[in-house]
């Protein structure tokens, strides 16, 4: 791994002196890893602080390109490199760091056959389930590829195309207050309106047309069923509805 790794993984080019405010001259604010001025020993706090010139990337491929080089090598080792060049006392070093847990589940086990993995936020699911690109094998300690996310996120969009194909077999939206709904076979023109305080009764729900949350059966919130009328066969036609 590159000694400048780290440098070349979370910084972007340094901006202009217009862009980052500073007017022409000699004087230059010098500045530490972090971007941070550096004061004489004994200075004083500024009032204000000069604005960094330099900004995080948050296009970590050059992190994911040494991470998939790797992969079948023992993760110690990878992880021992990748925060041999990362100063602790560097914030924006430790970026590095803090983004590997986003691309590799480090914390796994088995269970049942299964290899399981705990995010930062708790809770454990396994590793079919996981967006990590990488994970650690809890029995071997190698880094390996998760073969599994890409069937995940295949399965994932299917279930979304299936759930807005359902919506388009039951649901027509007209314009912003009208849409066509289809309750037990027939087609019913419904009229929208603003939820407004509540007490206002639902004309679809009260006739218990549909036992759908009005949130889910109207395709957004705050909205209530004004108004609602049964399509004759000649509208239907007209409309393309079967």
């Amino acid at each position: 791994m590159r000694k400048d790794m780290a440098k070349l993984i979370v910084e972007r080019p340094r901006m202009g002196r217009a862009a980052a405010g500073l007017k022409p001259g000699r004087t230059r604010v010098v500045v530490d890893d972090d971007g941070e001025p550096v004061r004489a020993k004994g200075a004083r706090e500024p009032s204000g602080r000069a604005r960094k010139t330099k900004t995080l990337n948050e296009n970590l491929a050059p992190l994911k390109r040494y991470l998939a080089a790797n992969v079948g090598r023992p993760w110690n080792k990878v992880f021992s490199e990748i925060s041999a060049h990362l100063k602790p006392t560097s914030t924006v070093q430790q970026h590095v760091r803090d983004h590997l847990e986003d691309f590799v589940a480090m914390k796994t086990r088995m269970r049942a056959g299964k290899v399981m993995t705990s995010g930062r936020s708790g809770g454990e699911h396994a590793l079919d389930a996981s967006y990590h690109l990488y994970y650690v094998h809890p029995r071997t300690g190698l880094l390996k590829k998760n073969a599994k996310r890409a069937s995940w996120q295949k399965a994932r969009k299917l279930k979304e195309a299936q759930a807005a194909a359902a919506i388009a077999h039951r649901m027509r939206v007209v314009d912003a207050k009208t849409q066509l709904h289809l309750f037990d076979g027939a087609w019913w023109e419904v009229k929208l309106a603003n939820i407004g305080d509540g007490r206002e009764a639902d004309v679809v729900l009260r006739a218990k047309l549909s036992t759908l949350a009005p949130e889910d059966l109207y395709g957004r919130p705050n909205v209530r069923a004004l108004a609602k009328r049964q399509l004759n066969k000649a509208e239907k036609k007209q409309l393309g509805l079967n």
